[in-house]
């Protein structure tokens, strides 16, 4: 009989607890769910109030995997859920975790947790953070991804924006920007002005296109995690990747101090440590008054339309989805 736990007055079955989901480190389901709840308190920050898609890999990160932004069946009535009008226009529901209960809950389904640049109660694309995803391309690493870092870092810092970062927890960096609240569409187009220039600046390191003939050696910059249909992987998170890696915070220090990929590999058991020595590197951007406006510009009307439809462009040839996103 599957164990029951009472979490904050819920009572959550869990299952298999002892299946082994990352079998490079033996790491159990229940290891997971036990790394989960202690960076609870972090992690919740950065849920609340932003409808989720789940990357579910029960089977571990050899197994079948697949994304989902519907309730999985079975939700119980307690975990909230939201209506989101999605691409094209669809209407449908997503989970929004707002406490201990229902991450644990969400843990027991073995899961990425992956969210918007916006929170539901602002409204649906209205961001209140800027993201770009450094994905490198073979032999290219982390390590190529810190120089392009830096440079967005003091490129944003230009337009009087600060920038943080956290690993993928797959391959590359995330950089995160707090901002005011500001439609995703010139979010986008802010960051695929700022993705053009970097690949300008910088021709033989960065590519801004996710054509895949040109990505080996070559960081892409990702500008289109911005939208308001997408989704990024949340920090704290769990990835599913053969070690129990995670999207964690890291220091500026630790960024421009990386000459190995592994400095920048943290997995679940490290980062319980890190947040005593270093607590939620990541706090700034769940404080209002942090967020700043993005420059304006006489051209800001026409790059937004052509940043929505480069997005949707790599939609429709599907290049442009959350599982892609998750490889990263």
């Amino acid at each position: 009989m599957s164990p029951i736990a009472e979490v904050e007055g819920r009572r959550i079955t869990l299952r298999n607890l002892d299946k082994v989901i990352h079998p490079a480190t033996g790491t159990t389901k229940g290891e997971l769910l036990h790394y989960l709840a202690s960076a609870a308190d972090a992690l919740l920050g950065h849920l609340r109030g932003r409808p989720l898609a789940f990357l579910r890999y029960p089977d571990g990160p050899d197994g079948q995997k697949f994304f989902t932004k519907n309730p999985p069946p079975g939700t119980p009535p307690w975990v909230t859920t939201a209506e989101v009008t999605r691409h094209k226009g669809e209407i449908a529901r997503q989970v929004v975790i707002q406490d201990l209960p229902s991450l644990m809950w969400s843990a027991n389904l073995v899961v990425e947790l992956h969210t918007p640049m916006w929170r539901i109660d602002q409204g649906v694309g209205i961001a209140d953070r800027l993201v770009f995803d450094l994905d490198p391309g073979p032999p290219a690493t982390i390590v190529d991804c810190r120089v392009v870092a830096v440079w967005l870092r003091e490129r944003l810092a230009a337009d009087g924006l600060t920038a943080y970062a956290k690993t993928s927890g797959s391959k590359g960096l995330h950089l995160l920007v707090p901002v005011e609240p500001t439609p995703s569409r010139q979010t986008t187009a802010y960051a695929r002005r700022l993705a053009l220039e970097a690949a300008n600046a910088m021709p033989d390191l960065v590519i801004r296109k996710m054509t895949r003939s040109l990505r080996p050696g070559k960081v892409y910059v990702d500008f289109s995690q911005n939208a308001a249909a997408k989704t990024t992987a949340a920090p704290y998170t769990p990835r599913a990747v053969p070690e129990p890696a995670v999207s964690a915070p890291v220091t500026w220090e630790e960024v421009e101090a990386c000459g190995d990929p592994a400095a920048l590999t943290f997995l679940i058991d490290d980062i319980p440590g890190r947040l005593d020595r270093h607590g939620d590197l990541l706090a700034p951007l769940l404080d209002p008054a942090e967020g700043r406006p993005l420059p304006t510009g006489e051209a800001d009307v026409e790059e937004a339309g052509e940043a929505v439809e480069a997005v949707e462009e790599d939609e429709d040839n599907g290049q442009g989805d959350d599982e892609g996103a998750a490889d990263r």
